[in-house]
């Protein structure tokens, strides 16, 4: 079944498909879609298990929230487990372990706008940046394909977005294989639909159509048809805004729950909370400045200021930044925030100061610490005899002029981070049953970067600022 004319959504709302061209590929068979290279399946949604925790009733009917979807195109080093997007950690177990970078270039951006496209109409935010705080769908989209070329991609399928709103999806593309922006987008938007509880549709018009028939799909406002290898898993959900749970109407499901699109105009918030405002170190010390940043949706990073040049950024919380072997002077730190749409906020200012640890290292009662009364403390020998202990006395004197009490300094220790430490063993549970093994090709696993990686330390003005490590 195919209907001739569904909605088409758009950032202003459902449309005719009248007024968008139809193309020929949306009326062909499968077998003629791979007559001419197109055809291929986007994977059986994966349901979730009975066994798995849950986070809401996928009956229970809940407002509307805002979404958040992370196009991960630079790859991760997936572990087993329930799915949680903050940790990598996926409940698709054939994709555990390193998943490799989409690549560079022009297709990247452009794919991405072509998601952000298809995702207008709703209040959802897409973002090729990991969120630092927040709840967030990530996709990963990658060349790593465990289930060989004729499929394009897998999901989990969350009934009404219940298991969490934190699921792992996949979309087998790169930024040199065969397939469009426009093809690409599709597959993403279908994953990540799928972890919303949207099944497959009769329809080539609309994202959730299992087969690549080129075009432009697009969440379409009419109730179509659902085809199924595995029976109807979210009938309840469908049936909401159908009446049937037969048939699906993708634009609706998803507006119940994200909502219509709205301008994200809301800044986040940012405090500075270590060191006080006032504080005072010795030079050489070590310690640590933090933050605390929040935001309605998501915060994307925080950036660290000093003397009101840019020090560094953090983008996972706790944020803070080691600070190490300071030397003297007077400083001002202060902190912005970035949220997820690009509202900016910054911080209170912090200034500290910092003294030469155990005094000046001259004469402590007064003395020309410059030379020239060598009765006065002139540390390149006075009288050797009866001067300045402090100073010229080769026999008990601190050599280099200081308080030999006190000159090497005592403030703040070694200011070695503490390990970071492993969070632990995952529960990874029974594997839920899915999508086959057909086809079974492995694909790249290349090392990819991970999150939460320390920042390498930088110079800033003469002393030290690393991101600090954190337990995760």
């Amino acid at each position: 079944m195919a209907l001739v004319a569904p909605q088409v959504a758009s950032a202003e709302g459902p449309v005719s498909a009248e007024e968008v061209e139809r193309p020929a590929t949306w009326d062909m068979t499968v077998e003629e879609l791979r007559a001419i290279g197109l055809g291929q399946y986007r994977g059986d949604p994966v349901p979730v298990p009975p066994d798995a925790p849950l986070a809401f009733d996928p009956d229970e009917p809940r407002p509307a929230k805002q979404g958040v979807i992370f196009v991960n195109f630079d790859g991760a080093n997936l572990q087993s487990g329930w799915d949680n997007s903050k940790t990598n950690t996926t409940q698709i177990s054939q994709l555990a372990g390193p998943f490799a970078a989409y690549g560079q270039g022009s297709k990247r951006e452009a794919t991405m706008q072509a998601v952000r496209d298809d995702w207008a109409p709703f209040n959802v935010i897409v973002t090729d940046t990991r969120p630092a705080s927040g709840d967030y769908t990530m996709n990963m989209t990658g060349p790593t394909n465990p289930f060989g070329g004729g499929v394009l991609g897998i999901a989990p399928l969350d009934c009404n977005d219940s298991q969490t709103h934190n699921n792992i999806t996949f979309a087998f593309h790169s930024a040199n294989d065969q397939f469009s922006a426009s093809t690409q987008a599709t597959t993403i938007g279908q994953e990540v639909a799928h972890s919303y509880g949207l099944e497959h549709v009769d329809e080539p018009g609309d994202i959730m159509n299992p087969y690549n028939a080129g075009g432009n799909p697009s969440f379409t406002d009419q109730c179509i048809q659902i085809v199924s290898n595995q029976g109807i898993v979210c009938g309840s959900q469908h049936a909401a805004q159908c009446g049937s749970s037969n048939m699906q109407n993708s634009y609706r499901e998803l507006l119940a729950l994200f909502g219509p699109a709205q301008a994200d105009d809301t800044p986040p918030s940012v405090t500075i909370t270590s060191p006080a405002d006032g504080a005072m170190y010795e030079a050489g010390a070590s310690f640590q400045i933090t933050a605390d940043a929040s935001d309605d949706v998501g915060v994307q990073q925080v950036d660290l200021y000093v003397d009101g040049s840019f020090s560094q950024s953090d983008g996972t919380a706790p944020y803070g930044w080691n600070v190490e072997n300071i030397p003297a002077g007077t400083y001002t730190f202060y902190a912005v925030a970035r949220d997820l749409s690009g509202n900016e906020a910054q911080s209170n200012e912090v200034t500290i100061e910092v003294t030469e640890a155990g005094g000046s290292g001259g004469d402590p009662s007064g003395g020309d610490p410059s030379g020239g009364d060598p009765s006065g403390g002139d540390p390149s020998g006075g009288d050797p005899s009866g001067g300045d202990p402090s100073g010229g006395d080769p026999s008990g004197g601190d050599p280099s002029g200081g308080d030999p009490s006190g000159g090497t300094g005592s403030g703040g220790g070694s200011g070695e981070p503490p390990p970071d430490e492993d969070s632990g063993p995952v529960d990874t549970g029974p594997f839920p049953p899915g999508y086959g093994e057909r086809g079974m090709e492995d694909g790249c696993a290349c090392t990819a970067t991970e999150p939460n990686t320390v920042a390498p330390l930088a110079l800033v003005g003469l002393f030290l600022f690393g991101r600090r490590r954190r337990r995760v």
